[in-house]
């Protein structure tokens, strides 16, 4: 009996990941990568916990060692407006300093993030 609860607790937690994958909204965009530490900071204001300025920094560093054409990508589990939910980072750098971000979360948060990191990058003028 132990058993039979345990599989169907698993399943359940697995169809919850895959449901909340399917959920999720893309946000991407493309700037010079002297930008990305204050990209990331913007996009971590957002969260109450799980991708703070600690995360930010070390994804910076990680951004700023990149390799062109080798892209990265980051799974973070946040906290957005008192609801947990999964946040993925993915990054490619080319050979001209260019850095592609792409930020995957549920709409609400995705909202957010394009939000946050258009403002922050219309008021540098990229």
């Amino acid at each position: 009996m132990p058993l039979t609860a345990l599989i169907v607790a698993l399943s359940f937690t697995i169809s919850g990941h895959l449901s909340r994958a399917a959920e999720a909204e893309r946000v991407t965009t493309s700037f010079d990568v002297r930008f990305s530490s204050a990209v990331l900071h913007q996009v971590a204001h957002l969260f109450a916990g799980g991708f703070g300025r600690a995360e930010a920094d070390r994804l910076s560093q990680e951004i700023d060692g990149l390799k062109a054409d080798q892209p990265r990508a980051w799974h973070f589990e946040v906290q957005y407006q008192g609801r947990a939910e999964s946040l993925e980072i993915r990054a490619l750098m080319d050979d001209l300093g260019m850095i592609d971000l792409d930020f995957a979360a549920s709409p609400d948060a995705a909202h957010a993030v394009r939000a946050a990191v258009d403002t922050y990058l219309n008021g540098r003028g990229r």
